[in-house]
């Protein structure tokens, strides 16, 4: 990281408060803010001879530059050290324009009248600062404008998270005088290791590579014994065809426990329908949870009900009135033992308290909350609180001691009755729970009613993947063999299948498969389906699978140490690249370090590395193979091996991503003649 501020004023101007530049006082706030890099912008005016001077004080990086008054704000134009003369003849222009008055200025139009080389300096406006140019205001320059000034830290922090925005910068703008006045602790950091105009404006194009602090930036760290490194960040392996590029990724997957490694062709569509099976068993997968907490509730509803056999109520009832005619019919010919009172006595009903424990936790719940306790406490003192809890436990002390007691009398007259019945000719009449029974005969009816609401057609949820939507519905299953997938079983559901519209008796015919788990009867009553629909709101074809399976897998690798990724666009189109991929693989670099081989522009250039390796094979003269490993930062003018050999960046970029600067500047040609 490079600590840079490139507004600092050192002449005064009509646009300044007087005052008298100190060269000590430049010295030592370069030296107290340990900044790398300034440039020089007074307002309207380039002084030479002043800038030379400065240079020769100081032991760092000094651009030239000016600040510029146009009609709707300031602009600061910077330029390389080496175009002085041309630099300094047009900051002569713009100060016989605007420099005899404050409220002078020129338009876009003048402005680039006297620079129409615009393209080459770093142009940086005020943009979240007063007097404030916003990029929209000088149309024909805005292309080149890339980050803008803002006035305070907040504003960069504010700034940096919104990506509509240009990157931010936060600058000094102080007058370098005797004392300094203006507040010292506002430089930016810049991800670069070099120190050159075209270095800074490459990192400025990337909000990633700013920070108000040394630590916003990403590190390297070596990843193999040779001493290859690669950064925290995204890193960007190129290379010619077979010049080591996957033999170089293998090499690094193997130095992690935790990779995610998405190799070349892996998520390619082949066959369209063992690809469409695979497509929709990874999205029941992914949205298994869904399922289940839409189904949570009836879960337990299958639960209550599988224990109730209404055959086997209906067999208690008639036992009941048979043995109940039979002992009228004996009531005159009792014996002893059929007349003693506990013969025909009935057992206590022993109550639930299953609804009182849940109140005591509800109330423990309350007392528990640190979140919302002054909420709780406006309308429920934890006075009150504590007293509630301790009576529902006193009351709940008293049902559970009269339960005990009255399952102890239960169980003695139960005893007793058995010992009569066993002596005794007379029949005895079976205590018979009939309020269960009419209760299971309601829970039966309800629960058919549920399960057939349950599974009428509706979307339950809808979730983004960028371009992507997600859909999870339930539907009725449409045969046996959507239920055999469900379980991902061979086991048969065609006989089940049949009772299907009536779910009692489907239930049932559940209950009888002893290999299928009693916990997941319920997953087979409703079908929970997920599907991918396109930025058009159509299913994903073949191809549009493959782009959701690696936006899902990308998400996914979140959770690894690193992810590293062989020519992805050796499967999927440039749009797709750059609209969903790019995004997203430089949101995943903040997390884990990304390690990306390619030879297209799109990924290559586009997504913005923090790092580049360049792999070069040659073959030595005895027939074995040498591979060459070139690093170095994206803004570097040159990558170097292992060795310390180098090579250009630039033409390593062209020749892998461009096809050779020809190639590249004949399309580039090509397409301004379509644009005309």
């Amino acid at each position: 990281m490079k600590k840079l501020d490139l507004h600092i004023h050192t002449v005064p101007t009509v646009s300044d408060h007087t005052f008298v530049f100190s060269m000590d006082r430049l010295k030592q706030y370069v030296s107290d803010n340990c900044i790398d890099a300034i440039a020089i912008t007074n307002h309207n005016l380039f002084d030479r001879m002043q800038y030379e001077s400065i240079c020769t004080a100081l032991d760092i990086t000094v651009f030239p530059g000016i600040e510029v008054d146009l009609a709707n704000g300031h602009l600061l134009v910077i330029t390389n050290a080496n175009d002085l003369d041309d630099f300094e003849s047009k900051c002569n222009r713009i100060y016989a324009m605007n420099g005899a008055s404050s409220k002078s200025f020129i338009s876009e139009e003048e402005f680039i009248s006297i620079f129409p080389d615009y393209k080459k300096y770093l142009m940086i406006p005020h943009y979240d600062k007063s007097p404030k140019l916003s990029p929209h205001l000088v149309p024909t320059i805005q292309a080149e404008i890339t980050c803008g000034e803002v006035s305070s830290a907040r504003k960069f922090i504010s700034m940096k998270k919104n990506t509509d925005e240009p990157v931010p910068v936060l600058f000094g703008d102080i007058r370098i005088s005797d004392p300094i006045v203006e507040p010292q602790d506002r430089q930016t950091y810049i991800d670069t290791d070099e120190l050159t105009l075209s270095a800074i404006k490459y990192a400025l194009r990337d909000r990633e590579k700013v920070s108000l602090s040394p630590d916003g930036g990403h590190r390297l760290f070596e990843v193999l014994d040779n001493g290859l490194k690669i950064s925290t960040g995204l890193t960007v392996i190129l290379g010619k065809r077979s010049s080591g590029k996957s033999y170089t990724l293998d090499r690094i997957d193997e130095q992690f426990d935790n990779a995610k490694y998405i190799r070349q062709f892996k998520l390619l569509s082949k066959d369209d329908a063992a690809d469409q099976q695979q497509f929709e068993n990874l999205l029941r997968s992914k949205g298994s949870s869904i399922a289940e907490e839409f189904l949570a509730p009836f879960k337990a509803v299958v639960e209550d009900v599988s224990a109730i056999n209404l055959d086997q109520d209906e067999q208690d009832i008639e036992q009941y009135l048979k043995l109940l005619k039979q002992a009228a019919l004996e009531a005159e010919k009792q014996d002893a033992f059929a007349k003693c009172k506990l013969f025909h006595e009935t057992c206590f009903e022993v109550k639930s308290l299953d609804s009182l424990e849940r109140l005591i936790d509800a109330v423990d719940l309350l007392l528990k909350n640190t979140e919302y306790k002054d909420t709780i406490e406006q309308y429920l003192p934890r006075k009150s609180l504590l007293e509630l809890g301790i009576a529902l436990r006193a009351q709940f002390i008293r049902e559970h001691n009269l339960g005990l007691k009255a399952r102890y009398v239960n169980d003695m007259v139960t005893s007793i009755q058995n010992e009569l019945q066993v002596r005794s000719s007379n029949t005895a009449v079976p205590d018979v729970d009939f309020y269960s029974i009419l209760m299971n005969k309601e829970k039966v009816s309800r629960f058919i009613q549920i399960a057939q609401a349950l599974k009428r057609e509706r979307v339950i949820e809808k979730r983004d993947l960028y371009s992507y939507q997600v859909i999870a519905k339930v539907q009725p299953y449409a045969g046996a063999q959507e239920m055999q997938r469900t379980g991902k079983t061979k086991m048969a559901f065609s006989d089940a299948f049949v009772y299907y519209d009536h779910p009692y008796e489907f239930l049932q015919k559940l209950k009888e498969k002893e290999t299928l788990p009693v916990a997941d009867r319920y997953k087979y009553f409703a079908n929970v389906k997920h599907e991918v629909l396109n930025q058009y709101g159509t299913p994903a074809s073949g191809g549009e699978r493959s782009e959701y399976n690696l936006l899902q897998v990308l998400v996914d690798a979140a959770r690894s140490d690193v992810l590293i990724l062989d020519e992805p666009e050796s499967s999927f189109d440039n749009l797709f690249l750059k609209d969903g991929v790019n995004t997203l693989l430089k949101d995943l670099s903040k997390k884990i370090p990304v390690i990306i081989a390619t030879h297209n522009n799109t990924i290559g250039a586009s997504v913005h590395p923090d790092y580049l390796i360049y792999t070069h094979k040659e073959i030595l003269t005895d027939g074995s193979v040498k591979y060459h490993l070139y690093s170095g930062y994206p803004s570097s003018s040159e990558l170097v091996d292992l060795e310390s050999n180098a090579v250009s960046r630039k033409n390593v970029m062209l020749d892998c991503l461009e096809a050779g600067e020809s190639a590249y500047m004949e399309r580039r040609s090509t397409y301004e003649i379509l644009n005309d």
